[in-house]
């Protein structure tokens, strides 16, 4: 009888021993937070275009005291495009436990447009567990600095100087003549004798891109005589624009032989004489 009794004592103990022991605290999803706001941001921006790192910091009140995720989203209503125009440093900003501050980060770029102003609605939001409640939109106006002429077709037919050729058929100061081949449409010849073919250039006249299909340009003897082919690069640090300001065409080419056979990129700059 004794030592069932022992045990029974033992039993009540380590059950009491074990009521008392603290347990790590969780932030239940259930739990309700005191609501805040996102303190120093306005409502609405106005930036200069140009190239550019802008920060909107903003700050926290008391009753935010856990680790806080915000998502920025480029709202409805947006003109200006998301990273051509401008970009965000990032579409999440994580606040730590206790910290009251925080910053958006948002990265302007510059352009040869000649534009209208532009809008960006940001729209940030959290999920629980925060006390951060509804959607904050922040509308930002950039505006336009400067810019080009617009487009005018004919204005770019005629003689052009060359002022660099990477793919140095045509020396420096060489004169070259651009054709109109249609609506939009100009062309020229690489320096490669009776054996060239134009090379079309087709005009954006709302972004002063210039693209164009694979086309066959001219043939070289390596020998043997051998086809090659110009692929108008059209996006990238490197993308074949008109620079209306300047008078200029910008062409970038990738050159492929008709084997296949790859001779990488090589920009010509033409100048309006």
């Amino acid at each position: 009888m004794k030592i069932i009794n022992k045990y029974i004592i033992l039993a009540c103990l380590s059950v009491f021993y074990m009521s008392c022991a603290e347990e790590e605290a969780e932030v239940s999803t259930n739990t309700t937070f005191p609501a805040f706001t996102l303190d120093g941001l306005q409502d609405k921006y106005v930036f200069d275009e140009a190239d550019t790192t802008i920060l909107l910091p903003f700050t926290l009140n008391d009753n935010q005291i856990y680790e806080l995720e915000i998502d920025v989203v480029v709202g409805s209503g947006t003109t200006a495009t998301e990273d051509e125009d401008f970009a965000l440093g990032s579409h999440s900003i994580t606040v730590p436990t206790l910290k009251k501050s925080g910053a958006i980060e948002f990265i302007l770029g510059s352009d040869i447009f000649l534009e209208g102003d532009e809008k960006v609605f940001l729209e940030l939001t959290s999920h629980l567990p925060s006390g951060l409640k509804g959607t904050k939109i922040i509308e930002i106006t950039i505006k336009n600095v400067g810019g080009c002429p617009p487009y005018v077709h004919n204005d770019f037919v005629g003689d052009y100087e060359v002022v660099s050729d990477a793919w140095q058929d045509y020396p420096v100061g060489t004169t070259v003549t651009v054709a109109t081949v249609g609506n939009n449409i100009l062309s020229f010849n690489y320096n490669c004798g009776a054996n060239a073919k134009p090379i079309l250039m087709n005009v954006n006249p709302n972004t002063f891109g210039i693209s164009g299909i694979k086309q066959e340009y001219c043939s070289y003897d390596l020998p043997p005589l051998t086809k090659f082919f110009g692929d108008i690069v059209e996006t990238g640090a490197n993308a074949s624009f008109v620079n209306t300001c300047t008078g200029e065409l910008n062409v970038t080419i990738a050159h492929t032989d008709e084997n296949n056979n790859a001779y990488g990129s090589g920009k010509i700059v033409l100048k309006k004489k």
